[in-house]
Formats: structure tokens, sequence, C-alpha cells
């Protein structure tokens, strides 16, 4: 199949699926953005011996998750996204359903994709079908682990610009991982009620672990002392106040990309948190 007639076959299955995002450039840039501060390609990126990431196969999948492989989220028919429409796709990240019927489980984070916007899961599907397809067949990892069930969600309004602690919430919370990272497990799922408290443990690049840091106002010694600058610097070039760095598995690179306005609201978002005890 050429290239072109890959493409007229993707818009005619968009076109069925709802309507498409697909031909709007400004809603592609708009799930590039996303799924760069969301940090989705951090997962679904094959590393190489050295735990580095192959930018060549961004979003390919073959990477790990909570131990399980990440699929392909690149268009191609075969091994990935190609015959997924718009539709599905949004399914898939706000509902759990993939379109077999199979589920997309956990840590995948559904429990708070739930919260996207229908115009911004559509950009993120836009995006993700935009993509030049990978052929890379990754394995169904088998997992024993309880599936969560959801609500089936159908709408989701426009987050409110205008309200910059809600918007905050909105950025930190559904889209950029901060508290899917940063909350205390039970049971595979995030405990919010210690929302932001840390002590998840990650696999290091290189070998060894690191555990997620407490990032409410409750840890004396980071965001309760920092200054809005400090913690910026923190967030987008994984610098501390003192000089030290942090370990590569916080994706600091990808939210550099964070527009000064969407950060400005995320550092006010995590100065709201309730402070969680250090332990």
């Amino acid at each position: 199949m050429t290239n072109t007639m890959r493409a007229v076959g993707l818009a005619i299955a968009l076109l069925v699926g709802g309507k498409s995002f697909a031909a709007d450039p400004a809603a592609i840039e708009r799930g590039k953005y996303l799924t760069t501060i969301g940090i989705c390609s951090g997962c679904h990126t094959p590393t190489d011996q050295s735990g580095k990431r192959i930018e060549a196969m961004r979003f390919a999948g073959g990477g790990k998750a909570g131990g399980l492989n990440t699929p392909n989220l690149t268009p191609d028919p075969e091994t990935g996204l190609g015959k997924w429409t718009e539709d599905q796709i949004v399914e898939a990240l706000r509902n759990g359903k993939r379109p077999d019927g199979g589920p997309v489980r956990p840590p995948m984070g559904v429990f708070f994709y739930r919260a996207l916007s229908d115009s911004d899961a559509r950009a993120i599907a836009a995006y993700l079908l935009s993509l030049p397809p990978v052929s890379n067949k990754v394995e169904r990892s088998a997992s024993t682990a309880p599936l969560p069930t959801y609500e089936p969600v159908t709408h989701v309004a426009e987050p409110n610009r205008a309200d910059k602690l809600a918007y905050g919430e909105y950025i930190g919370k559904t889209v950029a991982h901060c508290l899917q990272c940063h909350t205390p497990r039970v049971n595979g799922l995030p405990d919010l009620s210690r929302a932001g408290g840390g002590g998840n443990s990650y696999n290091a690049p290189g070998g060894g672990s690191v555990v997620a840091a407490n990032i409410t106002p409750g840890n004396a010694d980071g965001i309760a002392k920092w200054t809005d600058d400090q913690l910026k610097a923190v967030i987008t070039k994984g610098v501390r106040p003192d000089g030290s760095h942090l370990v590569g598995v916080m994706e600091f690179d990808r939210y550099a990309a964070f527009t000064p306005e969407d950060l400005d609201m995320l550092v006010g978002f995590l100065r709201s948190l309730k402070p969680v005890a250090m332990k």
C-alpha cells in the first residue's frame, strides 16, 4: 500500500468514527503539546542497552511501564493504531476499552485521563494518527493485576483557562502525570487522599531505583521552601535549588515544552495541594 492510499484509508476511517480532527493543524499541534507534557513517549518508546530512549522509535512501543510492555502508538496498520479511529482512541484513553473489547490496563492513567476534555482527547488522537507509521510488533504482556472499573465517560467540557487553579489542576492531574507518579498507590491505583505524597519506586536509567518525592507543601525541604522560579527549574530542567540534578526518571526534558502560562498555573496547583506529612 502506498503512503497516499494509506492516508486516504485513514481519512475515511476517521470520518466514519465521528468528527475528525485529522485535517486540523491546530488540533494536531495541540495534541503534540499535550502528549509532550503528558510524557506519552516516555513510556511508549523503547530503550537501548544503556537505558537511553531510541528517538527514531518514538511512540513505537516496546518500553516498560509497571512491568508491562507498552504498545505501539504510531499509525502502523498491522502493529499500531493504523486501523483505529479517533473515537476508538478516545474510548481507550478515557474509558479504558480497546476496539477488540480488551481492557487498557494500569499503569496507563485512565483514572486521570477520564477528565480529558472532548477536544483535547481528540487532539491527542489526531496527533498520534499523524505520526509516521513504524512497524514494531510488541507482545502484549500477561498480567493478573486487578482491573479498575469505570463509569462510561461520554462528554467532558473544555477546562476554563480563566480559572487558573482549576486549569493548573487539569494540567498537573489529568495531563502531565504529576499526581500519577507522585501519589502513593493502593492495589496499583493512586490513593488520592494522599495526592502528591510520593513514595513510589521507579527503575532509574542505567540501573538502580529512585523514589518519587513528596511534591506537596508537607515537604519542608522541597516545595514548601522553594520559590516559584526554583520549582520551575526543578520541573523543566531537573535542577534543584542546591544545584544537584534529578535522576532522569523525571521527564524534565519533555516538561521543558510547557508554555509559561501553563507552568505558572501548574505551580499554583502544586502549592494548593493538601500537605502530606513526610515519612
